[in-house]
């Protein structure tokens, strides 16, 4: 390289020289986005070793085919695009809608406390997971890996009406879920 490192050159020119076969672009675009791809699969399969293939597959499906990503969407939506069509290719092999995990709450002050947390966690694990597929995906990109409605659209080749349409019904069917903790 040109006196340079890997980590001064941006996802396209990385996602560029990786079309080329530079495994050095390739590997700087894997330690950038890994953490992502693989934390996006684990709420959406909520299965660890399922996660880390799906993880695993998605970058090699990246590698194989470099050349057809285009710059129009961020190289960590075009990943999570990859990785949430995995992971429906895993929901279709279980035949089941697997639970979803979510960030960890913040510690409670009181042992009463920590009882209602847990019992609300749960609660809302469980509705979570029974959201319909694409409600629940759009919810986990907007609010744990705060995705813009923009990029969420690029993921979910949805218009940014259909977008807010999933979101407004998952927080719907979330909120009558959960009234009793409201």
């Amino acid at each position: 390289m040109l006196g340079f490192g890997y980590t001064r050159l941006n996802d396209e020119e990385l996602a560029g020289l990786t079309a080329q076969g530079n495994e050095k672009a390739f590997a700087e675009i894997l330690k950038r986005h890994q953490d992502a791809v693989y934390g996006f699969g684990l709420r959406m399969l909520h299965h660890p070793q399922e996660a880390e293939d799906a993880a695993q597959e998605t970058f090699l499906r990246f590698f194989k085919a470099a050349g057809r990503y285009r710059a129009q969407a961020s190289l960590r939506a075009y990943l999570l695009k990859i990785m949430k069509n995995l992971c429906i290719d895993f929901y279709r092999k279980r035949k089941t809608e697997p639970m979803t995990g979510l960030p960890q709450p913040c510690e409670p002050d009181t042992p009463l406390d920590l009882l209602e947390g847990a019992v609300a966690e749960k609660a809302l694990e469980a509705a979570v997971a029974k959201l319909p597929v694409n409600q629940r995906t759009a919810l986990l990109l907007r609010h744990t890996e705060k995705m813009t409605y923009k990029e969420i659209c690029e993921v979910m080749d949805l218009s940014q009406g259909a977008v807010e349409s999933l979101l407004v019904r998952a927080r719907k069917t979330l909120r009558l879920a959960l009234s009793e903790f409201f």
